[in-house]
């Protein structure tokens, strides 16, 4: 058997997978959501030795939809709240199918200008929306956390370079509220785990400059080397965005790398109420952001931006003897260059594709629709008399938790809290989470998926509600 497909046959097997994939996302609504099994019920399911002879796609088709497709959470379902979603559109969905068909290289400019140049404009799309200066330059990458990771190994290369003697007295700076991959791209790029700082946040759940400068005067008279701050425009606990302006002014007085995780808020600068929440993002050195998240493309789709991109290539450039013909003369780009990746895909195509179909007014108003739905929770939330606010709704978050009358023990409220959450999630209209804001367990929704509506959080709210004794 050939493993070259005929023209025809190409074309019967992507129309069948093309009209499974619309089937699916055009009756997401009627689906149920969370559904996994444990292993112990996947394994005989799904698990067969590799075959010797193959069988026909149809049939493949029907064993996926069978037994694998129906064991997984729907993240593009409107009840889809439980975590920071990635809830694609269908043009996007298409440019990736474009991108794995054609089989772009990425790495390479020599072997992919087009696609490459694609990359470029897509960056250069990003650089204005968040207001950083001409000449930033950076990156698609899989996700958030590659993309804080490169920032950090920038970092650390500008500060040590080929010293490594010097690395192990080198400090980073957060706060409480940092996502958890910045903790972990710390610890990869070699920085020792008990000189990462992470430092208590404020009322609004926000990094404290004060306890910055004083940790970064101590460490300093210690015979230690601040490295940098590692900020946040929206983190996943509450949507927050910490004091960007300030912590620029300071870096750039202290001579210190200012990076910022915005991998799911960021993109809520094509819309007014997100610019004002996001005030200062242009100004770090460098920014992570998520295509994948708040720009509606499917996964895996991050973004590093470097107001000096020269720094990437300074922690990452190698030049093999194999490699030398791909060299670049005219300003062109080898994202290979730039990163831990030679073998890449073109990701840049989902992104031109879903921005190109639909513009930035209408992307910005499904941003500031899911800001709004989050702002209407709250709103529900102070209305109620079961329920408590922990945090305000910022960029489309909001966390609270069931608090009724008479109940007070802060044990007896966590068993109450994850009772409402099995209770919700077992219904199957919504999925939604936890955190701990302060110590006490919440609910958190976080309404990012273009599909949800006004509705579909009044009717998850009065599920909540429903859930308290």
């Amino acid at each position: 058997m050939t493993l070259d497909l005929d023209h025809a046959t190409m074309q019967r097997l992507g129309r069948l997978v093309a009209d499974h994939v619309a089937t699916h996302l055009s009756t997401l609504r009627e689906q149920r959501l969370f559904k996994a099994i444990p292993r112990s019920q996947a394994e005989p399911l799904i698990y067969t030795p590799p075959p010797a002879q193959g069988e026909s796609f149809e049939t493949l088709l029907g064993f996926l939809q069978e037994r694998v497709f129906p064991h997984h959470t729907p993240e593009p379902h409107p009840g889809f709240l439980g975590y920071v979603q990635s809830c694609p559109t269908f043009p996007a969905v298409l440019g990736d199918w474009l991108a794995t068909g054609y089989n772009f290289f990425g790495g390479a400019w020599a072997v992919a200008s087009g696609p490459a140049m694609l990359e470029v404009t897509v960056l250069e799309w990003f650089r204005q929306w968040i207001g950083m200066p001409e000449g930033t330059g950076g990156l698609l990458t899989s996700g958030g956390s590659t993309a804080n990771l490169m920032a950090l190994v920038a970092a650390r290369h500008r500060v040590v370079g080929e010293d490594a003697g010097r690395l192990p007295r080198v400090t980073v700076y957060t706060s409480d509220q940092a996502h958890s991959s910045l903790i972990r791209a710390a610890w990869i790029a070699g920085i020792p785990r008990p000189n990462i700082r992470v430092l208590p946040s404020d009322d609004s759940f926000r990094l404290r400059p004060d306890l910055l400068r004083a940790a970064i005067h101590t460490d300093r008279q210690a015979g230690l080397i601040p490295l940098g701050v590692l900020a946040t425009s929206g983190t996943v606990n509450t949507g927050a965005t910490d004091p960007l302006p300030e912590l620029a002014a300071y870096c750039r007085d202290q001579d210190l790398w200012l990076h910022v995780d915005g991998a799911y808020g960021g993109f809520a600068a094509l819309t007014s109420r997100g610019r004002d929440a996001l005030e200062g993002l242009g100004l770090a050195d460098s920014v992570t952001l998520d295509p994948h998240k708040w720009l509606y493309v499917p996964f895996e789709c991050g973004s590093l931006l470097l107001r000096e991109p020269q720094r990437l290539r300074d922690a990452f450039e190698i030049l093999p003897d194999y490699l030398r013909d791909l060299g670049t003369t005219g300003g062109e780009v080898n994202f290979a260059d730039y990163g831990e990746q030679l073998s890449r895909y073109s990701r840049a195509l989902k992104v031109w594709l879903c921005v190109q179909s639909f513009g930035t007014e209408a992307i910005g108003q499904a941003i500031d629709g899911g800001i709004g739905r989050a702002e209407l929770a709250e709103r529900l939330v102070r209305k109620s008399d079961r329920l408590e606010l922990l945090s305000a709704a910022r960029l489309g978050i909001c966390t609270f938790r069931l608090h009724p009358k008479g109940v007070d023990d802060p044990a007896a409220l966590d068993q109450l809290n994850l009772k409402a959450l099995e209770q919700v999630n077992a219904n199957g209209h919504f999925f939604i989470s936890t955190t701990r804001i302060r110590g006490a367990l919440a609910l958190r929704i976080c309404s990012c998926g273009f599909r949800t509506t006004d509705d579909d959080i009044r009717r998850l709210m009065g599920e909540i509600e429903a859930a308290a004794p």
